[in-house]
């Protein structure tokens, strides 16, 4: 018997082996003593409603303020009860994690005060950009057609300097630069090779703030070196191994 049952879908739900966010699925995996890397639900713009099947354990990814219910900690629901996640409230996505409530579940909760909460969303470092590309001098405006494949960003003015390349390797977080003179950033379903220009890079830390960004919201970039950027990887590690609690 699996763990719970689907009353109600999301609009978009899948099992992410490679999440928006990729410190997200790590919290929740770490909070629920699954493997860090053991795959989570990622839910776009609605979440489901779910019936547990047996005792289970839960645990939520979301900004603070936006889902109503507690996030970065685990939640017990007993057999037969229902958990509604359609209500997130201004924010893109949401994560949870479950498991079997056991003889000895985990209880934890990530401190108030951890930089891995998402509470705001401020700028998006980029660890590499090209210096005849203008990124950094003017707020983007997130396109709807924004998916799991690529961020579509619009700013007041078009970017010059855009053009189709021979197909080059791709990565989560390379910034392509098409014709149109609008930033595309690919996604971790994006494609592995692009036919436009890279012309930057999102820094692994900043992958994650990007995740939480509805359409219709703006985001500015800002230039960091990648000494800076290896350094947000490593404050965030020293995070995750930190600031869990026992409930």
């Amino acid at each position: 018997m699996s763990l719970f049952e689907i009353i109600k879908p999301a609009a978009a739900m899948v099992t992410q082996p490679v999440p928006m966010d990729p410190y997200a699925s790590a919290v929740l995996n770490r909070i629920l003593g699954l493997p860090r890397n053991a795959p989570v639900m990622e839910c776009t713009l609605t979440g489901p409603v779910l019936k547990a099947n047996q005792n289970i354990l839960i645990a939520l990814a979301a900004p603070e303020g936006h889902l109503g219910l507690p996030v970065w900690e685990s939640i017990p629901v007993p057999a037969g009860e229902t958990v509604d996640l359609r209500r997130l409230g201004g924010t893109s996505r949401i994560y949870f994690a479950v498991r079997s409530d056991g003889d000895e579940p985990s209880r934890f909760r990530l401190r108030t005060e951890s930089l891995i909460r998402i509470k705001t969303k401020p700028d998006v470092p980029l660890s590499w950009a090209d210096a005849e590309i203008q990124l950094t001098d003017q707020t983007f405006r997130i396109l709807p057609a924004s998916d799991r494949r690529g961020i579509r960003c619009q700013g007041a003015q078009k970017i010059k300097g855009g053009r189709e390349i021979a197909p080059e390797p791709m990565t989560y977080g390379a910034i392509q630069l098409p014709p149109s003179g609008d930033p595309v950033i690919v996604g971790p379903d994006g494609p592995v090779t692009g036919g436009y220009r890279r012309v930057a890079t999102v820094a692994f830390s900043g992958l994650r703030r990007l995740a939480w960004l509805m359409p219709g919201e703006q985001v500015r970039f800002t230039k960091i070196t990648p000494e800076a950027a290896l350094n947000h990887v490593a404050c965030l590690e020293e995070a995750l191994a930190r600031d869990l609690m026992p409930c």
